[in-house]
């Protein structure tokens, strides 16, 4: 079964959280199934151990029966050698199915991990607005690290410890039908009672879980503002906000701890009952002739069996009740669809490609517009910069041209191509965009320009740079390509993340770039420097030019000022920088033209 065929059965169940045994068998197959080498040989060494561990007690009964009718020397040598064999034999083999058994349980959760991060980046942006990263993190890492549990020691030991349990039940009744009965009724009984904590634990774990991703939630966005919340005087708040997450987390943990350490109570006392109704049976039926002392003993040592693996049991449902809070949540995040859906794809032309706003409007919530009936259209090769105060729709445009977000009503297109009809891939690779924040990897230069994409040669790179014009640049690097750089920026003025923003999109040869306030945090002399790279970036291909700054926008073609999500004036910047009129020419002949966009 395809990965893609499990995500669509969690979709398709009428309830987004509930989790089914159906659900189960699916992930196990989906994930188990790629690995059927490896369950063959987990499940090989697995019935060899049961079989060991039955076949033990059979030698002690044996040696105890000879030693007290014959203690025939021989016999007695030869049974111990052979119950040392079988006992370090068991040991070995054990030791090779958890093995087994942990491989395989990473190697499924691994997958499972990488099948919800893509899920995850393939979400529209008003998810990823909903949900914090820390609260992602926790969902992708820590509930799936949870599951690994479920993969390796809930098989193991769920169904190792079923099949042994069964065994040792088979071998009993055959010794005497009174220990079948007893034990039987005990395993009902513990069974019964573990199904019911199963269902009523779940909620709790949930809730536990819930107050993790929230405190994770928190500490990433606390460590991503540490110099507000200083300059701010906030740590009094970040304080109070802690104590209350944590909290909350303590309490979830305790509740359900608490509740297990109930179970566990109740599972102790029945295996304390069990031992002695297994005690009396044996002393009565001992008395009465009807078994040897060597069979007391082997019942015993089956019972003791018995008890230990039903407990083990009864943690791993322990286990089972996290991973199906785990499963539930990660259910949550499969049930949920991006607005934004693939396109069945369009052939866009070659070259530089023209852009078209039809009657388009979007809004983020409901009740708040951001853009009102934009119509406008830019011809191929053509640089238009968009001007405009804060909030008036600039970077939202970008969005919907990105395909972030689709609009309320309305057609974007590119290259004369509904945008819409494009597969998002296609349509993202066309379009280059570089950003005021430039997110870096902890790699090399080269990994941090090329994205990891070990196709694209050091050769491809140079040359990228070398036409750029930043060569300059380049050779103040230590290390050339291996130089390597940290996520945090260290080590990079803002001007240079800049220029490896641009060598980014120049090895992508996108047909449209598009600059969001690239450099106003710049200086001017490191704006001078950005400039001239970028217009050897732009030539040959459409732009948008998003600046607060007047001089980024001064080789545009045509000028687009907008306000309160409408276009106030769109036209050619030479004409409008000549007319009377035009909002553009009373901003170039204010001392400061940026106050205009505050």
């Amino acid at each position: 079964m395809k990965r893609s065929q499990f995500f669509q059965g969690l979709r398709a169940r009428n309830s987004p959280t509930r989790v089914t045994l159906r659900q189960y068998g699916s992930l196990l197959s989906t994930y188990l199934g790629p690995q059927y080498l490896r369950v063959g040989a987990m499940a090989l060494f697995l019935l060899a151990n049961i079989g060991l561990q039955l076949l033990g007690p059979q030698f002690i009964r044996t040696f105890i029966d000879t030693f007290q009718h014959s203690g025939n020397e021989q016999a007695l040598t030869m049974t111990a050698l052979f119950y040392l064999g079988v006992a370090i034999g068991s040991r070995l083999v054990s030791a090779l199915a958890i093995y087994f058994c942990e491989d395989v349980g990473w190697t499924a959760t691994n997958r499972l991990r990488a099948d919800l991060t893509l899920h995850c980046l393939n979400l529209d942006r008003s998810f990823h607005t909903a949900h914090t990263p820390g609260e992602l993190l926790e969902r992708v890492d820590g509930n799936i690290d949870t599951l690994a549990g479920f993969f390796s020691q809930f098989i193991i030991q769920v169904l190792g410890n079923t099949i042994l349990m069964i065994g040792v039940l088979i071998l009993m009744v055959r010794e005497h039908i009174l220990f079948g009965i007893v034990l039987s009724a005990y395993l009902v009984i513990s069974i019964s009672i573990c199904i019911f904590v199963q269902k009523q634990a779940t909620a709790r774990y949930k809730f536990h879980w819930q107050a993790q991703a929230e405190l994770s939630g928190f500490w990433g966005e606390l460590l991503g503002a540490l110099e507000d919340i200083a300059s701010s005087s906030a740590a009094p708040y970040i304080i109070r906000r802690y104590f209350h997450l944590q909290r909350q987390e303590n309490s979830t943990e305790i509740r359900s701890i608490v509740f297990w350490a109930g179970f566990e109570c109740t599972e102790l006392v029945l295996e304390v009952l069990s031992m002695v109704l297994v005690l009396i049976l044996s002393a009565y039926l001992f008395v009465q002739g009807a078994i040897t002392l060597g069979t007391v003993i082997l019942l015993l040592s089956y019972n003791t069996q018995l008890l230990d693996h039903t407990m083990e049991i009864a943690d791993q449902f322990g286990s089972l009740q996290q991973a199906t809070a785990s499963l539930e949540r990660i259910n949550e995040i499969y049930h949920t669809s991006s607005r934004v859906q693939d396109g069945p794809g369009v052939s866009f032309p070659t070259g530089a490609l023209d852009i078209a706003f039809e009657r388009v409007s979007f809004h983020y919530e409901a009740e708040q517009s951001v853009l009102q009936n934009i119509n406008f259209r830019v011809s191929a090769g053509e640089k238009v910069g968009l001007i405009g105060r804060s909030g008036s729709g600039k970077t939202t445009l970008i969005r919907l041209l990105m395909r972030f977000y689709d609009p309320v009503c309305g057609t974007v297109t590119l290259g004369e191509q509904d945008i819409r009809q494009a597969q998002l891939n296609d349509l993202r690779r066309r379009i280059g965009l570089v950003t005021q924040e430039v997110e870096l990897f902890h790699a090399t230069l080269r990994d941090n320009l090329t994205f990891f994409d070990t196709s694209i040669e050091d050769q491809r790179i140079l040359q990228a740079i070398s036409q750029l014009g930043i060569d300059e640049w380049y050779a103040r690097l230590p290390e050339g390509l291996e130089t390597m750089l940290t996520n945090t920026g260290a080590g990079l003025s803002a001007g240079e993340a800049q220029l490896l923003a641009c060598i980014r999109v120049f090895l992508k040869d996108p047909q449209l770039i598009i600059l969001d306030e690239a450099t106003s945090r710049l200086d001017p002399a490191t704006e001078k420097l950005i400039t001239q790279t970028t217009e050897r970036l732009l030539t040959g291909r459409t732009a948008l030019i998003i600046a607060h700054r007047l001089s980024t926008v001064e080789r545009v073609d045509q000028i687009m000022v907008l306000e309160e999500g409408r276009i106030l004036e769109y036209g050619e910047r030479a004409a409008l920088a000549c007319s009377a009129t035009s909002r553009y020419a009373q901003m170039l002949q204010m001392a400061h033209p940026e106050k205009m966009f505050a």
